[in-house]
């Protein structure tokens, strides 16, 4: 049994609403990956197209049993750990509230919104293209995840960020047969950019730092053994550089990609005498 004593509450905990619609999205936790807050009260709403239900997958999932929950109205209350839970809303609208108490808290949720239209199966896809991040954060994942990634693919994610910041890349989850599903991470545009590292097994990588704002992601499969595979989370923030007004020298080739960069810099921080010539 659990015992709260409240001796002094200083502030009143305001409830807060994150509307959402379209056909798909994602849906974070507060902080995730790092730990929500205590006395949360979050009510989220998804709204998609009418003919059409939504299909609800929980990437990652993880909050105090029993005190920290997720209400899934007229379906279901989720604590503890149900990542890979999964239901169909047979409805094209409805309404999340996520509360959490006085103590314990966790990295909390990541949660795939889809919709589908009424009278069809949502089936997932084993298919790979390739992906392009270009929000300030987000999450990326295997096929399939959290079932497990087809054989034989071959996928890639490319990470951009506005200029000037930098990506921070932390794995919350990680499972790919060791030696032969590997997931390389590259520092820039492409994989002929420096190699951060290369993954496979159980272990969850450290947290990822680019030098720039890009990072490229090449994930593989072979023809036998498949697993969960991975689910990671980026932010952007801004570099020190980048504050002060010091721009990378790499900027100054001439490229017209580089050239825009200079004059989209220069505005921003205005002060162009502290870029390099």
């Amino acid at each position: 049994m659990k015992l709260h004593i409240l001796l002094f509450l200083p502030f009143i905990f305001a409830q807060q609403h994150y509307p959402f619609e379209g056909s798909s999205g994602q849906i974070y936790s507060p902080n995730y990956p790092d730990n929500y807050d205590n006395m949360a009260d979050i009510v989220y709403t998804i709204t998609v197209p009418t003919g059409n239900y939504i299909h609800l997958e929980f990437l990652d999932f993880l909050t105090e049993d029993s005190y920290d929950v997720l209400q899934i109205q007229q379906y279901a209350n989720l604590s503890g750990d149900q990542t890979g839970y999964t239901v169909d809303i047979q409805a094209n609208e409805v309404t999340l509230i996520f509360t959490s108490d006085l103590t314990t808290t966790y990295r909390g949720f990541a949660i795939q919104y889809q919709m589908v239209p009424f009278g069809t199966v949502f089936m997932p896809t084993n298919a790979c293209p390739s992906v392009i991040q270009n929000a300030a954060y987000g999450i990326v994942t295997s096929p399939n995840y959290p079932s497990n990634y087809p054989d034989n693919k071959v996928c890639a994610f490319l990470i951009n960020v506005d200029p000037g910041h930098l990506i921070s890349l932390q794995f919350v989850a990680f499972n790919t047969e060791d030696g032969y599903d590997t997931l390389s991470v590259y520092d820039g545009l492409n994989s002929s950019a420096a190699l951060i590292g290369t993954y496979s097994g159980k272990k969850i990588p450290a947290t990822i730092t680019s030098s720039g704002n890009s990072l490229y992601l090449a994930f593989s499969s072979d023809l036998v053994k498949n697993f969960s595979g991975f689910s990671g989370v980026y932010t952007s923030f801004v570099s020190n550089d980048f504050k002060r007004g010091v721009l990378p020298q790499e900027l100054t080739t001439g490229s017209s990609r580089d050239d825009t960069l200079l004059k989209w810099l220069k505005n921003k921080v205005g002060a162009k005498k502290l870029i390099p010539k």
